[in-house]
């Protein structure tokens, strides 16, 4: 086993904040970024529900940002970088996802549910959504194929588009 140096060790923990990435277009970038972000924008029949969707990873929303400026003509693909610390992400009520593989049966009847329009996350005590669900992304939802790299954090409460818009935004690209 080879050893391991110096530069491949981890910073200190320090509860640093999490940065995570939303693609998006040009034409949204100024509202996302002074506004802020407004969860009850967000789309139906997705993996994890209606919400404002984010990922850890900026190849990701890169990627996104520019697959929807293909599909909104006259549009520059855009990535706007959070800033969230991690105390006010930990009081959210949230719901993970670790594994994405075929027979992680939780994660896929979540996604089902919610792409075939499901209205909340069936909560037991009050019903409704989580505040934040975080997982695996799904690539073909129906045969259970989730991208190998990849993850999206969606917010999907009045509770969690606060976290978001704690500290605004920034255009990336």
């Amino acid at each position: 086993m080879p050893a391991v140096s110096i530069a491949d060790q981890p910073l200190s923990w320090s509860n640093q904040d999490i940065f995570v990435y939303h693609g998006t277009v040009d034409t949204y970038v100024h509202a996302l970024t002074s506004r802020g972000v407004s969860v009850s924008a967000g789309k139906r029949n997705t993996d994890f529900g209606p919400g404002f969707y984010t990922t850890t990873r900026l190849r990701q929303a890169e990627n996104w940002a520019k697959q929807l400026s293909r599909y909104t003509p006259g549009t520059r693909p855009a990535v706007i970088e959070f800033t969230i610390p991690r105390e006010s992400l930990g009081l959210l009520t949230t719901l993970a996802f670790v594994r994405g593989h075929d027979s992680a049966d939780d994660l896929w009847s979540l996604i089902l549910h919610c792409r075939n329009g499901g209205a909340h996350h069936r909560r037991k005590e009050g019903g409704g959504f989580y505040d934040v669900v975080y997982g695996p992304v799904a690539v073909k939802w129906k045969q259970r194929i989730a991208a190998l790299d990849g993850d999206q954090i969606s917010f999907h409460t009045v509770a969690a588009e606060s976290v978001l818009n704690q500290r605004s935004g920034r255009r990336i690209i």
